[in-house]
C-alpha cells in the first residue's frame, strides 16, 4: 500500500487535528499544502472541505472521519480508550470541541485580523516564497469578502465566537483528571481535538510550521490568557513529537511539509 496522502491547509487547526492523530500514531504519509482559493483548493471546497486523506482504497473527508478511519487501520497508539463510557466521553468532548472551539476560534481570529492583510497573507502563506506571498496579499479582498460570507466572519458572529471559546477552554479546565488528560489515564482524541483546535491561542513551541508572528491579539487576549492555554502547550510537550510526513520534494523551509 502507497503511504497516505493528506490534503491540508497547514495553517488551519482543524488540518492540525489531522496532522497531529496521523503523527501520533506514527503513520507514514505525505502532505500537499494547498492555498486558498487555488484551483485544487476551490475543487475540494465544492465536495467538502480539507483536511482530506486519501488511501489507495478510499478518500476520507472531515478531522473526525480521518481520526475514526485511522482508528481503524492503525489501532496502535490508541486515541480511542478502551472502555466504553470513557470512549463516549471522549468523543462527546472531541464533537463539542469540534463545533464550540475550533469553527469559533477561526472566526473570531480571522474577525480580530480583518484590518491586517500583511499579516493574514503571511498566515495563510505559510512556508510559500515571497511572489506567492505578494500574490496572496493582492487577491486578499476578494478571498476575505468569500471567507466572510462562508463562515460568518461579522462582528455579532465574531462576539458570539469569544463567548463560546472562552466557554471551551473553561472546560478544558473543568474537564481535567488528575492525570492531566480529559478522560481517563491517558491522551485520547479528546486532548489532541481539544489542543489542537485552539493552538493557535498558545502556539506552542512544537508546531511543526514556521508561521509569522502573530499580532496583538486585541479583544481575544482575556482568551490567549486563559489558564487553560497552558494547559494546550503542555499537552504539545507531552505528545506533539517529530512527523514521520514523508517530503514531496516541495516546501523545504518548513519542517515535515510537503506542498
Amino acid at each position: 500500500m502507497s503511504a497516505p496522502v493528506l490534503w491540508q491547509y497547514n495553517f488551519s487547526n482543524f488540518n492540525e487535528k489531522a496532522r497531529w492523530a496521523l503523527d501520533f500514531k506514527r503513520v507514514p504519509h505525505i502532505r500537499r499544502s494547498l492555498l486558498p482559493g487555488g484551483p485544487r483548493a476551490m475543487a475540494f471546497s465544492l465536495r467538502g472541505t480539507l483536511p482530506v486523506l486519501d488511501f489507495d482504497d478510499e478518500r476520507v473527508v472531515d478531522s473526525t472521519r480521518i481520526i475514526a478511519q485511522l482508528e481503524c487501520r492503525f489501532p496502535q497508539p490508541s486515541l480511542f480508550p478502551e472502555d466504553p463510557r470513557e470512549r463516549a466521553a471522549a468523543l462527546e468532548l472531541e464533537d463539542f470541541f469540534d463545533e464550540e472551539a475550533g469553527h469559533e476560534l477561526r472566526r473570531a481570529a480571522f474577525y480580530e485580523w480583518r484590518s491586517n492583510p500583511g499579516f493574514v497573507s503571511a498566515f495563510i502563506t505559510t512556508g510559500r516564497g515571497r511572489a506567492t506571498r505578494a500574490f496572496m496579499q493582492a487577491v486578499l479582498p476578494g478571498a476575505l469578502l468569500y471567507a466572510r460570507r462562508r463562515y460568518r466572519i461579522y462582528a455579532a458572529d465574531a462576539e458570539k465566537a469569544r463567548v463560546k471559546i472562552a466557554a471551551a477552554l473553561d472546560r478544558i479546565i473543568a474537564e481535567q483528571k488528575p492525570s492531566g488528560y480529559l478522560v481517563g489515564e491517558s491522551f485520547t482524541v479528546a486532548d489532541l481535538t481539544a489542543a489542537a483546535l485552539l493552538f493557535p491561542l498558545a502556539m506552542p513551541a512544537e508546531v511543526q510550521y514556521r508561521y509569522p508572528e502573530l499580532p496583538d491579539w486585541g479583544t481575544l487576549r482575556p482568551l490567549a490568557e486563559h489558564p487553560a492555554v497552558d494547559w494546550i502547550r503542555e499537552m504539545y510537550r507531552r505528545h506533539r513529537g517529530p512527523s514521520p510526513a514523508m517530503s514531496a520534494g516541495k516546501d523545504q523551509a518548513v519542517q515535515s511539509d510537503s506542498a
